[in-house]
């Protein structure tokens, strides 16, 4: 495999070459046969030569391969006159006549005016369930022409699928109606209460429910579930009679007994019962009657995720058999992840050490991969540490299975560090990390797609890979043209451009639906040493271990220099305009630009190195305090110790369980994954740089 990647690798150098000529002797002309005439026709459009670009593109529709010649298609949709464009559409749809191409032709003459085109090509939507923009195009068009079907399809659309902002927009902008809601008709106001609802509108939409039930009762608007869903939502939100409104649902519930509407009155009857903090009993009833009543396993899986909390909100004593129950009747296990996630906090907190063990083993084979890999890896080191029942073995199988997860870096790391794994055994643990858990099904690559995305690398058109991957790796695009892809990528990344990022989400993707194990030049692809040469040397010059550096940028920004969160935090470390300001001042740096990468690397790994010195050495408590702030870190150490009773030293992976906000403690697991996959990837001696990095995770 190593010797046809690096095969592969100077075939694409050579092509890259090849690229910067378009003559007709090209080699790529040979390559490709007819499907370069679409290669050549982007080439000369970029160039500005539109009459020899469509010619190009025609040439290819006649006998090129199925993917250039539907690109072929859709470019001649974006040039030329209005006449020429709508022409392309029109023909591209009826070449096609699917979402993606109705989607494009409606975009097209609605633009250009032709009113009657668009409702003539969308006269057959599933107003449904088709696209939210092409049936938002034709009641537009439909508007305008005051067509007499307009009321009768909007309230189609309106009535039967969840509000999304095509709606909100058609409404507010085009769609008559009385200005007061006293002068609407009844269904004039079940449209506009949806929509004020969708505006989150809950002072109006509370009372307003009264109306809308009945008009249920009269027959005058037939009893619609995401009506029943919306009043639920203004109750839950705009009210707080909790426990009125509680009993009216369970009344609303018999009434509509054996109906699609029982599900959701039963359904928020419980969340108002749980909403008044006393009626818990009443809660979980409801929560079971949910359960049973639900008209799809999404619904069921909702229904049971409240019936969970509110059953550890009345209880933590039988929380363990409650999850024993539960856990049989779920249809996806990822839904509960975030529950089982919260709870290990509150185990910690009540010192319900033996929890986790009768809780991994009841749950195995049910539970998602991650949540069963949490509780067994926090089992055996509560065994470890004198605080939960168990032998030697006990901790060691619980390791073991905390091993076998499929989707939990982090906690197939420390296990692998804590039964002391190395040489063939840690290689299989490395090279399977975060693979799919899923048995593996095959899918026979789609030649026709691979042709034209390696068609652009060769040509030249590194802008068009990544847009085009997304919508066609479902499609039977191999792992192999996908590292081949993003190799080239990060070969035309410059550091100031979007390809180290592509490349990353490309080579990272993969791992969704892999079930066999990667190889180590696959790995490193998926954790790259971008911006090297600057985190070689300041990682060295602060003396800071360098896998922690490329793990905080990999996790912090993905390696993208320019990306700023909502919260203000800049560059590949993410940081602050403030902290920023204050590392300047103390490195006197007078003129400096966070979006820099050598600057912001700089200021980033001198702030890192700062926090883990204040932190007595350790690296995962500078972590958390680079997310959270020192002082929050120090505090939340004082209560975990308390809690597990520890006068000195708490163990940083069990502190890890109990810090108060999931952000923070989802970044500290992810940053020493990252951290342990650098330092095996990049070293000589792989064992001892992994178990070394782990063990300075764990140790203070």
């Amino acid at each position: 495999m190593k010797g046809a990647f690096k095969s592969q690798l100077s075939v694409l150098a050579l092509l890259i070459l090849l690229c910067n000529s378009c003559s007709a002797g090209n080699p790529l002309q040979k390559e490709f046969g007819v499907d370069s005439e679409y290669f050549l026709g982007l080439t000369l459009l970029k160039s500005g030569q539109e009459n020899e670009a469509r010619s190009k593109f025609h040439r290819c529709i006649k006998k090129g391969s199925p993917q250039c010649v539907r690109k072929s298609y859709e470019i001649l949709c974006t040039f030329g006159s209005v006449q020429e464009k709508n022409q392309a559409a029109i023909a591209y749809n009826e070449k096609y006549k699917d979402a993606d191409s109705l989607l494009l032709a409606a975009r097209q003459l609605k633009s250009a005016g032709e009113i009657s085109k668009v409702i003539e090509i969308t006269q057959n939507c599933n107003l449904i369930e088709d696209n939210n923009e092409v049936i938002k195009c034709r009641m537009e068009s439909l508007a305008e022409r005051k067509a007499s079907s307009l009321d009768e399809e909007v309230f189609t659309w309106f009535m039967n699928r969840p509000i999304s902002a095509e709606h909100y927009q058609f409404y507010r902008d085009t769609y008559e109606h009385p200005e007061s809601p006293e002068d609407f008709t009844p269904r004039q106001f079940v449209l506009d209460y949806r929509i004020e609802l969708y505006k989150r509108n809950y002072s109006y939409t509370a009372p307003a429910a009264i109306t809308i039930l009945d008009y249920f009762e009269k027959g005058t608007i037939s009893p619609n579930t995401q009506l029943a869903s919306d009043i639920g939502k203004a109750c839950l939100f705009g009210s707080t009679n909790f426990a009125e409104n509680a009993t009216l649902f369970t009344q609303l519930a018999e009434q509509y007994k054996d109906t699609p509407l029982e599900y959701f009155m039963w359904f928020y009857a419980g969340r108002l019962f749980e909403k008044t903090e006393i009626y818990f009993q009443q809660s979980i009833s409801s929560f079971e009657k949910a359960v049973q009543t639900a008209p799809s396993p999404a619904q069921k899986d909702t229904a049971l995720w409240y019936l969970l909390v509110s059953s550890l909100s009345f209880s933590l004593e039988t929380i363990t058999q409650d999850i024993a129950t539960y856990s049989r009747q779920w249809q996806d296990p990822v839904y509960f992840e975030d529950f089982f996630e919260s709870l290990i906090s509150r185990l910690l907190a009540s010192g319900k050490w033996n929890a986790f063990g009768e809780i991994y083993k009841s749950i195995d084979g049910y539970a998602s991969d991650l949540t069963v890999a949490q509780y067994a890896y926090i089992y055996g080191r509560l065994i470890q540490e004198k605080l939960a029942r168990g032998t030697k073995e006990d901790a060691e199988k619980a390791f073991r299975r905390a091993l076998r997860s499929s989707t939990s870096p982090y906690y197939k790391v420390l296990a692998a560090h804590q039964l002391g794994l190395s040489g063939q055994e840690l290689e299989k643990t490395i090279t399977t990390l975060e693979l799919s858990p899923k048995k593996n099904e095959y899918k026979e690559a789609n030649l026709d797609a691979e042709k034209l995305l390696k068609g652009y690398a060769y040509f030249g058109f590194p802008e068009l890979i990544y847009p085009t991957w997304q919508k066609l790796y479902k499609n039977g695009i191999s792992d192999e043209t996908t590292f081949f892809l993003a190799n080239f990528l990060n070969r035309c990344s410059t550091g100031n451009d979007d390809y180290y990022q592509q490349a990353l989400r490309m080579s990272t993707k993969t791992l969704s639906n892999r079930t066999i194990p990667l190889s180590k030049e696959e790995l490193m692809q998926i954790f790259p040493k971008n911006y090297s040469k600057y985190i070689e040397e300041y990682s060295e010059h602060y003396e800071v271990p360098n896998s922690i550096i490329y793990a905080m940028v990999r996790s912090e920004s993905f390696f993208d220099p320019d990306i700023q969160s909502s919260a203000g935090a800049i560059g590949l470390t993410q940081l602050m305009e403030f902290t920023g300001s204050d590392i300047a001042r103390k490195l006197k740096v007078q003129n400096y630009e966070l979006t820099d990468p050598e600057t912001n690397l700089h200021f980033g790994i001198y702030y890192l190195s700062e926090l883990i010195r204040r932190c007595d050495g350790s690296l995962l408590q500078g972590f958390f305090s680079y997310n959270a702030g020192i002082t929050r870190v120090r505090r939340w150490v004082q209560s975990s110790m308390i809690e597990f009773g520890k006068k000195e030293k708490m163990p940083v992976d069990l502190f890890l369980e109990t810090v108060p906000y999931a952000e923070t403690r989802e970044y500290g697991r992810k940053l020493a994954g990252a951290a342990a996959m650098y330092a095996y990837l990049y070293n000589d001696d792989s064992d001892q740089a992994f178990n070394d990095i782990i063990g300075k995770m764990v140790s203070k």
